[in-house]
């Protein structure tokens, strides 16, 4: 029988799929709209097309974010999101090849988070499965021999000092893109009275955010008066937005502080040397990889291909099952 062998980067905010032998495949949001039907639950849209579904042509469909954190909140609506994205890569044949995955994950899941993980490839139709935390699969892309490597994606930030034995120390945090869209809708709540969504304040985080205290950018936004309920829009700033989420990019610095502070020496010490690396959507915010320089007194790396890094990463480790075997200390066929 065919086999097909792939990477997946099992995010909150989006999947990404890594084909051995033809790259990367697939990248698609973590979402799924379902509908129930005489008590059976069918996919309507999934991924990108689930996250633009127009919400007016819902009926009884639900839009669901089934990973949250990089935690599987629901193992049912997971692996019909899966199971989609999975079809999408098969040939059409009668006989379906066997499917093996290497999965990133959070390296903060508890052995039940990450039985689920592994209960949703397989419910998706993957015969094999093989686990292995995120910052793993960034030392196999930077084919380093060791470092530290933050990864701010959309759910978690992963901190973790890694050699190729292993994982030394670790910490995963929500201190995410989700949490900086949550801190400037607060902000706006408390600093202007005006209410908006999550739509406007990714937006504007993309937009005009940055860390820089010299940068003027501005843009309009709108929203809802949170006394009277009415539409109003205002001129929101740079300056608004540092302002927002600075107080979460401190605590984030703090983690990965302690983190260091608990590191094997020698492995500090080549930290030192080379710095941090920095990976995940988030690191491309303006001025945010000054600012952790500063602050922590260490060179900050970004990774070349930074949102697609964890399962570039889980690639190198299909092509080299000596090396997943050595970093997962158990033999791997």
């Amino acid at each position: 029988m065919a086999l097909m062998e792939l990477a997946v980067d099992f995010g909150s905010s989006y999947i990404t799929i890594y084909k051995r032998g033809e790259g990367i495949v697939l990248k698609e949001a973590s979402v799924v709209v379902v509908s129930t039907h005489k008590k059976k639950r069918e996919v309507v849209e999934s991924g990108n097309a689930a996250k633009n579904y127009v919400r007016t042509t819902m009926g009884n469909a639900r839009e669901i974010y089934p990973v949250r954190e990089g935690v599987v909140v629901s193992v049912e609506d997971a692996s019909l999101m899966m199971s989609e994205f999975i079809k999408r890569l098969l040939p059409e044949k009668i006989f379906k090849p066997q499917i093996r995955a290497v999965v990133m994950i959070s390296s903060g899941l508890t052995v039940v988070e990450r039985r689920d993980v592994e209960t949703v490839m397989l419910n998706a139709g993957v015969k094999d499965v093989i686990l292995v935390e995120s910052p793993l699969a960034l030392l196999a892309y930077t084919n380093s021999v060791g470092g530290l490597f933050l990864d701010i994606g959309g759910g978690t930030a992963e901190v973790a000092s890694v050699t190729k034995n292993g994982i030394s120390a670790a910490c995963s945090v929500n201190i995410a893109g989700a949490m900086l869209n949550s801190k400037i809708i607060d902000y706006f709540v408390e600093n202007y009275g005006l209410k908006i969504g999550d739509y406007t304040a990714e937006k504007l985080k993309l937009d005009v955010g940055s860390m820089y205290d010299n940068d003027l950018s501005a843009t309009e936004i709108s929203g809802r008066d949170v006394l009277d309920g009415t539409p109003r829009s205002m001129e929101a700033s740079a300056k608004d937005v540092r302002r927002a989420i600075s107080k979460s990019i401190d605590a984030l610095i703090e983690v990965v502080e302690n983190v260091l502070n608990i590191t094997p020496p020698e492995l500090a010490g080549e930290i030192g040397k080379k710095g941090i690396f920095i990976s995940g959507g988030t690191s491309e915010l303006p001025g945010l990889i000054e600012y952790l320089g500063v602050r922590l007194y260490l060179p900050i790396t970004q990774l070349k291909d930074y949102d697609n890094a964890a399962a570039l990463g889980g690639g190198v480790l299909l092509e080299d099952g000596k090396a997943l075997s050595q970093m997962l200390n158990m033999k791997v066929d």
